[in-house]
């Protein structure tokens, strides 16, 4: 670990420089007062030598009055910095822990290529997404943003990367995901926090894809169809019991992009944040690795946004997830083991 000099380290010069000086005031302030006195009362000789004294133990009592102050301030100086330095150690420690909690994105398959980027306001802060990929080719993919800033929200992230990871399976789709997880969530938490959140299940072999949408900001596909919206289709996750989600069905050609962001990436961009975003994916390309570049343009759109008016120094965790359905996608790629079985059944 690499330190660095205390902020209260002073050059023993500058101390010494000081207290001469100090010296220098006080001597001059206590015999200005002294001759004060002298004229107004004319003290008789041990009048004289008493309030030499007097002068002399007050003084001398405001110097240890003065020290001890000093002392006692460097002390809760010094004990301020430490808690800092230990605050921000373990703040450090919270964010590697945080990244760890945050997927390796799957490679491209010839058919499927994702981008991802996350930037929290501070050293941790409440975005998160993940992937699951089932063996059959489909993955499963969450963006969710937890309530509120700061350590509360992301100390919410690993029960929530846990929950998810639990409840997605094959069978499971977006809909159903997103109420097992804000019953099992709203369980634990009685309402607060809470999250906003789109489940995503891609099957880019079969073309499609299903969402399900719970307060989050609306994805975006663009594509040959033209541009369509994933909008919101229930309450934030773990906000009010029993809740239950529903689920969408789009179509995927390839070609298509699409874009998945949190609300610090629209509020930074601000009221036409929906149609700024729908520009983008639709000049954005599908030939292999055009997804990072859309990626960074909607991070880039987020940052040079001046974020909502009338809250001067805003700042709120961004993300931006993307994907691409490559054109052109190789004829040896493998079909899902559902799609096979969906044909044989057709067949027979």
């Amino acid at each position: 670990m690499t330190t660095t000099p205390s902020r209260l380290t002073v050059p023993a010069w500058r101390i010494a420089t000081q207290a001469v000086t100090a010296a220098l005031v006080a001597y001059v302030m206590a015999g200005t007062a002294e001759v004060a006195l002298i004229r107004v009362f004319q003290p008789t000789e041990w009048e004289l030598a008493w309030v030499s004294d007097v002068m002399l133990a007050g003084a001398f009592g405001v110097a240890v009055y003065l020290w001890r102050h000093l002392s006692a301030t460097r002390a809760a100086l010094l004990d301020h910095e430490r808690t800092e330095l230990v605050l921000d150690t373990q703040l450090a420690l919270a964010a590697d822990l945080q990244r760890r909690l945050l997927p390796t994105l799957p490679a491209s398959d010839g058919r499927v290529e994702w981008a991802a980027d996350l930037q929290s306001a501070g050293k941790i802060g409440g975005d998160f997404y993940d992937l699951v990929s089932f063996s059959d080719g489909r993955q499963m993919l969450l963006v969710a943003d937890v309530s509120g800033k700061g350590i509360p929200a992301a100390m919410a992230l690993s029960t929530l990367r846990a929950a998810f990871r639990t409840i997605a399976r094959p069978d499971v789709g977006p809909g159903a995901l997103l109420t097992a997880l804000s019953a099992m969530l709203h369980e634990q938490w009685a309402g607060a926090p809470y999250l906003t959140a789109i489940a995503v299940l891609v099957d880019a072999a079969g073309g499609a894809l299903r969402y399900a949408n719970a307060g989050h900001p609306a994805g975006v596909v663009a594509g040959p169809r033209g541009t369509r919206t994933l909008d919101s289709l229930g309450p934030p996750v773990a906000l009010l019991p029993g809740t239950v989600y529903c689920e969408r069905a789009v179509p995927l050609d390839p070609g298509d992009r699409c874009v998945f962001v949190s609300d610090g990436v629209t509020e930074a961009i601000g009221d036409n944040a929906a149609a700024c975003l729908e520009d983008l994916v639709c000049a954005g390309g599908a030939a292999p690795g055009a997804v990072h570049d859309l990626c960074a343009s909607v991070m880039a759109a987020a940052a040079s946004g001046s974020g909502p008016d009338g809250v001067p120094d805003w700042q709120d965790d961004r993300t931006v997830v993307a994907f691409a359905i490559v054109v052109g996608a190789r004829e040896d790629v493998p079909i899902g083991a559902h799609v096979v079985a969906a044909a044989r059944a057709v067949v027979t």
